[in-house]
């Protein structure tokens, strides 16, 4: 008989293997997944989470940029709200663009912390 924190787990309380894995694979009901409909609705929007690895912050955070100045030119694109975080602490986010909305139009695309005046053209 097993045992959890010190209590004996009844045979009867086993979940077999293959039906923990229908549970956790199970398609989640149709209220849990359905959008809103009608012309009122937002288009739905989906997050590309691309996890890359560095061996520090500051390469992950020039390689970060560096994909953000690559593919700036997709609208596509929010390089603004680009971060970094250690893998153990994805909640600690570092954020790599400044990102401040500027007068007249656009947003900051310099990198986050800069020294210079916020422009829209990226740094070298």
């Amino acid at each position: 008989m097993r045992t959890t924190i010190g209590n004996p787990v009844p045979r009867w309380r086993r979940t077999p293997p293959n039906q923990i894995a229908a549970r956790v694979f199970a398609p989640l009901p149709g209220a849990a997944v359905a959008a809103p409909v009608g012309r009122d609705a937002p288009a739905p929007r989906y997050v590309i989470h691309l996890p890359a690895t560095s061996a520090d912050l500051a390469g992950a955070v020039d390689l970060a940029y560096a994909l953000v100045r690559s593919l700036g030119f997709l609208s596509e694109i929010d390089g603004g709200q680009t971060t970094v975080s250690l893998e153990d602490a994805p909640q600690v986010r570092h954020r790599v663009c400044c990102d401040r909305l500027l007068p007249g139009a656009g947003r900051c695309r310099l990198r986050a912390g800069h020294a210079e005046p916020c422009t829209a053209e990226p740094s070298d």
